[in-house]
């Protein structure tokens, strides 16, 4: 099979199977864009390799699994980004409560040199 011959099946491939992935996507992430994010990224994967591993003989099933793999990692990094910001978060809160309330020692040091 030649190099066009490829590139036409995989273009004949991924319109038969682009809204399928779409969809799947979509129910999975609720998050249309990033569905379509994916599916693209799917596509660029088949057309680095299929040409030089051939076409798989379920090549939907593969777009699908290829696509839905980082469906998972975009969802764990989610997971994890929020994991991160609740701990900053905690953090920031026990700073805030471990440090001296400046406003009111100005206030009662202002107050003691003012009626003094």
């Amino acid at each position: 099979m030649t190099a066009a011959d490829i590139h036409r099946t995989i273009v004949a491939i991924w319109r038969i199977e682009q809204p399928r992935l779409l969809t799947s996507l979509s129910r999975m992430l609720r998050d249309v864009p990033l569905a379509e994010g994916l599916t693209q990224e799917a596509l660029l994967a088949a057309i680095e390799h299929w040409p030089a591993s051939g076409i798989p003989e379920k090549p939907g099933a593969w777009l699908m699994a290829i696509a839905k793999r980082r469906a998972l990692d975009q969802l764990r990094r989610r997971q994890m980004l929020a994991r991160k910001h609740d701990i900053v978060a905690r953090d920031m809160e026990q700073e805030q409560q471990a440090m001296p309330d400046l406003d009111s020692a100005l206030e009662t040091i202002s107050a003691t040199n003012y009626c003094g």
